[in-house]
């Protein structure tokens, strides 16, 4: 119950969607690629400022997708194949970058960045998976891998040069991982059934890695 409500609470503003359209402002050069195959799929985004970039592929059924995008240089690619996935995307400021990949049924992704040069990569196969991750501040890079059903990924980071890595497979997962300061590194790995991770690191160049496998 506590990983459903997570993230619909994530994604309540995009299944809310009504239609699809792209917005472009600012200077020059925004770029937007859409490639949707399928039956009721949903996007809609903006992009406000230069040289921004959004990539878009959506296959199969009820797939949504929201993304909203101001600066210089940001870029955002998501690709989903199934029935009902759901993304959403924010980046405020430059050079910032988000990747999802998402495969299979009932699968969502939320990545907010602010700031410069932050990565998000999130890559999700299988069905109810939920991935949320929230950074800012500077090159921070988030890494999240789930395969599997009814897995639940949220990371938090806030300062520079933070680095989290997360790996699910198997079923009922959740890893919360949350970074305040400066150059820490924080790496979950998580195989079987019902494993449970919690990690909070505050300050500078901190290290932490957590391995838990069983059924």
């Amino acid at each position: 119950m506590k990983r459903q409500l997570i993230l619909a609470g994530a994604l309540a503003f995009v299944v809310s969607l009504s239609s699809a359209g792209i917005a472009q402002a600012g200077h020059n050069d925004n770029r937007a690629e859409i490639d949707q195959d399928g039956y009721a799929n949903e996007l809609a985004a903006s992009q406000n400022g230069a040289r921004n970039e959004i990539v878009v592929e959506q296959r199969g059924r009820h797939s949504y997708l929201r993304s909203a995008q101001e600066g210089r240089q940001n870029r955002n690619e998501v690709r989903q194949r199934g029935r009902r996935n759901a993304s959403a995307v924010g980046q405020n400021g430059r050079r910032n970058r988000t990747n999802i990949r998402q495969n299979g049924r009932r699968n969502g992704a939320v990545s907010s960045q602010r700031g410069r040069r932050n990565d998000t990569t999130i890559n999700q196969n299988g069905r109810d998976l939920g991935a949320v991750v929230v950074q800012q501040g500077r090159n921070n890079d988030s890494v999240v891998g789930q395969q599997g059903r009814d897995l639940l990924t949220t990371i938090m980071q806030d300062g520079n040069g933070n680095i989290v890595g997360v790996a699910q497979i198997g079923s009922n997962h959740t890893a919360t991982a949350s970074q305040e300061g400066n150059n820490n590194a924080l790496g979950i790995i998580q195989i079987g059934d019902g494993q449970e991770t919690v990690v909070h690191q505050s300050g500078d160049g901190n290290v932490t890695l957590v391995i838990q496998g069983g059924f």
